[in-house]
Formats: structure tokens, C-alpha cells, sequence
């Protein structure tokens, strides 16, 4: 995609991520996604000590993402792996492949705002899980909403344009 091409009114570029960030290194290896929040700010990270769950919200000690997946007749919760490239998750993950899901904050039940599409054959959507308090959209999680995309990618100031750019993402 030409740089003439990019939505700069969707992209935005803002300061280096805060000292706080949402993102860590575990070993040098693993990046793990330590806060997340939906557009209304509500905490997307499963807490251990009040989990209303009946399912273990954790992977490998490190608390999961929760989101609110919603079809056409059916609706429920489900806890992401926080470790990036993990595809793991929790809770109702009976959904069929390719199903095109609404993507929601379980606590305000607000769908979770579309950042752009993704490529995958089900012609999905990517929406965006928030990365600091600030709600800002240089620190973001786009996620796939089509059940079984693998395709997420996690955006920081400078990520963003070249996801663009290389073409990973489309409009």
C-alpha cells in the first residue's frame, strides 16, 4: 500500500510507549500482554482473586484477556493466552471455524471498535483491544474477529504504519 494511501485520520502516531507499558519480555523469549481495556476503559486482564469464571483464567501463571464473542444466536465469554503467538483460550471456544463473531467488553457489553480489515479468507475485521488506560490507538491488539483467524497483530507507535505499509492489513 503507497504512503498516499494511508488513513491518517485512523493512524496515528503518538510518543513512545509509556514506562508503564502493556507489553513485557518474559526470558527474553516470550512478550506478554499485561493490561488490556476496551474503548469504555474497563480491564480486559482476568483477575485471579475475583474471577466469576468456572474455568482457569490462567496461562502459565500469568492472567488471560477476556472478551464477550456474540453470533447471530449465541453469545459467551472466552480468556485469551496474553503470550503473543499463542493461540490458546478458555472458556466457550465451541464456535465453528469461520464464524464471524462480535467482539465485545464482557463487562459493558460494547463492541470493540474496528481498526481495519484483515485478509483472511472470511474477510474478517480487526478490532482493537487498547494497550494503556489512555485509549490511545498507537498502543493496540488488533484481533481478528472470525473465529480461528490466527491473523492478530500487536501495534505500537512506529508497528502501525509498517503493518500498513507491508500490506498485512488492509483500508
Amino acid at each position: 500500500m503507497p504512503k498516499q494511501d494511508v488513513d491518517v485520520n485512523q493512524v496515528r502516531i503518538s510518543a513512545p510507549p509509556p514506562d508503564d507499558s502493556a507489553l513485557i519480555q518474559v526470558d527474553d523469549v516470550f512478550i506478554v500482554v499485561t493490561q488490556a481495556f476496551c474503548p469504555n476503559g474497563h480491564n480486559l486482564i482476568v483477575d485471579f482473586e475475583n474471577s466469576e469464571y468456572d474455568f482457569e483464567c490462567d496461562f502459565d501463571g500469568f492472567p488471560g484477556l477476556k472478551l464477550r464473542l456474540e453470533s447471530e444466536t449465541e453469545a459467551g465469554d472466552v480468556v485469551l493466552s496474553p503470550f503473543h503467538g499463542d493461540s490458546s483460550k478458555k472458556g466457550k471456544t465451541n464456535w465453528a471455524k469461520g464464524t464471524k463473531l462480535k467482539v465485545c467488553c464482557p463487562q459493558c457489553k460494547t463492541p470493540l471498535p474496528r481498526l481495519a480489515s484483515c485478509r483472511c479468507p472470511d474477510k474478517g475485521d480487526l478490532v482493537k483491544v487498547y494497550l494503556s488506560p489512555n485509549l490511545t490507538d498507537s498502543h493496540v491488539l488488533a484481533l481478528c474477529n472470525v473465529w480461528g483467524c490466527q491473523r492478530s497483530h500487536t501495534i505500537d507507535n512506529w508497528e502501525i504504519i509498517s503493518e500498513y505499509l507491508d500490506g498485512q492489513i488492509d483500508d
